[in-house]
């Protein structure tokens, strides 16, 4: 019995409350912030996997920015502020601008490798985005395929994105690195270096913002790099806030390693397990919400919240009468020539069997099925009179001719029999 107790527990943990009491067609994603929740407990094992798929090309990444933190040490063990005085160093007048000396020479060449690293990176990202795009979408995937065939789809655009950031990554760099000089040293006025270091970062998360929209943008619509950026820094400047919101949750993980201690271990860990992968899932299903309220609508074909599910509630009459006309402006058919009831109860579910289960358990299941099957044809009963589902008048003349057309067909079979009587 305990270990049944523990069983469920377990469940409930990982596949939710929903998953383990009963499945309720109420429990849908309803919403962006369940869809994400939903991806996250559901596939969260995919997830795993498309992060480790990314994590193999940000290596070389991590390699460079290891390498240039190893420069810096080496720099600065050598250095003659490193030393005692006197120990095989020429006097020094001034250490002043020292330090800054060697970020500058060390930032002007390491950074020169990282166009490389970011574009191997990129083809990466070009995977995993259009990946996590699909689970978006709550289309069904295999990883290992779809991560190849978003590479495919996406390198080429990716790589661009990816080297005109790390270019502008570069640039900053060293402008940082030569306004901290400069303030060190007093070669030009302060104000003036603390006014240029405050546009350089302004820049630099501007446009940090703006490749994260290009990354997700460009695996959604087809676009040219014009209107990628154009889009792009739209998105960046009106939605400032709420990009800055879902930066910092995507970026959890970092935040753990900068706060140090135990914290970094921890940090780490969550970076090889699914960093990559939940950053690209939360900025992704925030990126679809604005989608849907900015652009989907003025783009023809395009689907409106792909992936949630409108909960219709019989009270509310506005969404029974969008369901309704969802309906009407369909072609009918078997399935929506009579009445189909909307998601609406919260409190209709399906049990479920647990792993191991006895005859309460059936009994359980069917009665809940039951329950279901009565709660349907009762709804059926209430609308079928309704006028949506009435046939027009020309399914009326179609259903005549047909009928004529049977009619005529045993007539003729009753002839051709008499004939063949009569031989």
């Amino acid at each position: 019995m305990a270990q049944k107790k523990k069983g469920g527990l377990i469940n409930r943990l990982i596949m939710g409350s929903e998953k383990s009491e009963g499945y309720a067609r109420a429990s849908l994603p309803s919403n962006r912030w369940e869809l994400f929740w939903d991806i996250f407990k559901g596939r969260f094992w995919k997830l795993v996997v498309i992060n480790l798929l990314m994590l193999v090309f940000f290596l070389p990444l991590f390699a460079l920015l290891f390498m240039r933190n190893i420069a810096v040490i080496n720099y600065g063990s050598i250095g003659p502020f490193a030393q005692g005085f006197g120990v095989g160093y020429q006097a020094v007048t001034s250490l002043v601008g020292y330090s800054q000396s060697i970020m500058i020479e060390v930032n002007l060449i390491s950074l020169l490798f990282l166009p490389i690293a970011v574009v191997i990176a990129a083809i990466g990202v070009a995977g995993g985005a259009y990946v996590i795009r699909n689970m978006i979408w709550t289309e069904g995937i295999f990883v290992a395929n779809d991560f190849w065939r978003g590479i495919k789809q996406n390198v080429g655009v990716m790589i661009v994105i990816g080297m005109i950031y790390s270019i502008v990554f570069y640039l900053s760099e060293i402008a940082l690195s030569f306004s901290d000089l400069m303030l060190a040293t007093g070669s030009a006025p302060g104000w003036v270096m603390v006014v240029s270091k405050v546009a350089t970062y302004i820049v630099l998360v501007l446009y940090s913002i703006m490749t994260f929209h290009m990354i997700t943008m460009c695996v959604t619509y087809k676009l040219k790099f014009r209107q990628l950026l154009k889009n792009t820094f739209l998105f960046t400047i009106g939605l400032f806030l709420q990009n800055i919101f879902f930066l910092f949750l995507g970026l959890l993980p970092i935040v753990f390693i900068l706060i140090g201690s135990i914290f970094s271990m921890i940090g780490y860990i969550l970076l090889i397990l699914f960093f990559f992968s939940y950053c690209l899932l939360v900025w992704t299903d925030f990126c679809h919400w604005a989608y849907d309220k900015f652009i989907n609508d003025k783009v023809p074909g395009a689907q409106k919240n792909r992936g949630i599910y409108e909960k219709v509630k019989e009270s509310d009459s506005e969404s029974l009468k969008k369901y309704r006309d969802q309906l009407a402006m369909g072609v009918r058919s078997s399935l929506n020539s009579k009445p189909i009831k909307p998601i609406t109860d919260d409190e209709l579910k399906l049990a479920e069997l647990p792993q191991s289960f006895n005859r309460n358990d059936i009994e359980k299941l069917n009665e809940s099925r039951r329950i279901l099957y009565e709660d349907h044809e009762r709804y059926v009963e209430e609308h079928k009179n309704d006028p949506e589902f009435q046939p027009t008048e020309e399914e009326k003349a179609m259903e005549k001719d047909r009928l004529e057309r049977e009619k005529r067909i045993e007539a003729a079979k009753k002839e051709l029999s008499k004939r063949k009587g009569k031989k």
